[in-house]
């Protein structure tokens, strides 16, 4: 029988949500009081809609959520989301309530005592900006890659690095890079060339420009992998950021935390968010000011010793000081984008790394949902699939069978293998699979069910 879900908001988030769940079997009604939003998402996907706001017991029970086991608020309005998980468990004692809320007023230290303490019933909160914020600094300190994200307890990381012109391995069949680079613990688990997506099999497999990998590699080997690839980016100890809100001063706060040498500029054009910046971030330096103004631009002395990140709540605005700041020469950008519509365009611009709230929303939501083995999950911007950690389980058919004997689902590859012991290994041919392992694998959304099956119990268990 299929697990029945409630989702509530047909929103960026909402969809991409009901886009994995609908792959994975589930039985799902979405909730929303914008009744394009339901058309829409119906017709996309094997759904239910309902039309009406989520925090009406109404509107709840018209939508099952009597025989509903999850319920998932992801509305633009935190008070409806928290309404709808009170109202979902104490009329109808719904087992997990995930709300996502994005207001700092409902996440101090005072008011989380009554999430924690059960007083208001939700299971697991998602605060979109504590995400996106630590995503940036992630970026921030690893500027040879457009997309970094930890596993396994931090043992492994995955890094999506662009193959520029200064790639010394252009054009050579990846079966020799273990030759190439001896000792250097990193495997390729999807290649994205011209919009379609390679994954790698045969080790015939060349790189070409522009290329976008997508790997896994030791973390204590960031640094080499990226160098092996032709990335030797350094650190960069002055940073420019665009938009000084509550994301902004969460941004200079973790940097500052990490590196307190660091040279923090803030550009702000509202005053007011300028002076609260100012006050909260005393080791950092403030402008009021357009961050569309060259001028203002000259004044923070934006150049090739900087990093300028972008994070205003306009995505257009965010494009365009980019640019502007790759005028001025810096050679490291990160771009706050919401809008989908907008991730091809950036790919053709030459910035750096895009952080987008809705992807990294939907993998913190992901997370909790999965049961069973899956432990991590990070979707990749481009939308062809997500970087997963899985535990393979006793009961599982490819427990010590050789790599190259399993018969991975298509468009399905395996980048590290962590044993017990933490010991990291590459996936190679001859790699083998023990109880108890972790591995970080490429899985395209319509694929997670497959990869759970085929890790947790095989036929000849019973």
């Amino acid at each position: 029988m299929k697990q029945k879900v409630i989702i509530c908001g047909a929103g960026r988030v909402g969809t991409s949500i009901t886009e994995h769940l609908s792959n994975e079997g589930f039985d799902i009604t979405v909730i929303d009081s914008n009744s394009e939003a339901i058309q829409r998402i119906t017709e996309l996907y094997d759904v239910q809609g309902v039309l009406g706001l989520a925090s009406h017991p109404a509107v709840l029970k018209n939508a099952g959520i009597e025989d509903a086991e999850m319920l998932i608020a992801v509305t633009e309005s935190d008070e409806i989301n928290i309404m709808a998980c009170h109202l979902s468990n104490l009329l109808f004692n719904i087992p997990t309530k995930i709300a996502r809320i994005r207001s700092r007023e409902y996440l101090n230290e005072d008011l989380l005592d009554l999430f924690q303490e059960g007083k208001i019933p939700i299971d697991h909160i998602i605060s979109p900006e504590e995400e996106v914020a630590s995503a940036i600094v992630k970026q921030w300190r690893t500027p040879g890659a457009f997309d970094v994200a930890e596993f396994c307890d931090s043992h492994v990381t995955m890094l999506g690095i662009l193959c520029n012109s200064n790639c010394p391995i252009l054009d050579t069949p990846l079966r020799e890079l273990v030759d190439l680079f001896p000792g250097l613990n990193a495997t390729i688990m999807a290649i994205i060339r011209d919009n379609n997506l390679i994954i790698p099999r045969s080790g015939d497999d060349v790189l070409k420009i522009n290329d976008r990998i997508y790997l896994s590699c030791q973390t204590d080997q960031i640094e080499r992998t990226l160098a092996a690839f032709g990335h030797s980016e350094i650190t960069s100890h002055n940073v420019i950021i665009s938009g000084a809100g509550n994301l902004g001063v969460m941004i200079g706060d973790m940097i500052n935390k990490i590196s307190p040498d660091t040279n923090l500029t803030f550009i702000e054009l509202d005053k007011d968010v300028a002076r609260n910046a100012a006050e909260q971030l005393e080791f950092a330096s403030i402008i009021s000011g357009d961050t569309l103004d060259p001028e203002i631009i000259k004044e923070a002395r934006v150049g090739k010793e900087t990093s300028f990140i972008s994070a205003t709540n306009h995505d257009e605005v965010n494009i365009l000081s980019s640019l502007l700041a790759k005028r001025s020469g810096t050679k490291h950008c990160i771009v706050l984008l919401n809008q989908p519509a907008f991730f091809p365009l950036v790919n053709t611009l030459d910035l750096e790394a895009v952080i987008s709230p809705p992807v990294i929303t939907v993998s913190s939501i992901l997370k909790y949902i999965r049961k069973g083995q899956i432990e991590a999950v990070h979707s990749i911007i481009e939308e062809f699939g997500e970087v997963i950690s899985v535990e393979a389980l006793e009961t599982s058919s490819i427990i010590g069978m050789p790599l190259k004997e399993i018969k991975l689902p298509k468009n399905v590859s395996i980048g590290s293998i962590v044993k017990k012991d933490n010991e990291i290994i590459p996936a190679r041919g001859s790699s083998t699979i023990d109880p108890g392992d972790k591995l970080v694998m490429f899985v395209p959304v319509k694929s997670i069910k497959k990869v759970q099956e085929l890790l947790s119990v095989r036929l000849d268990y019973f």
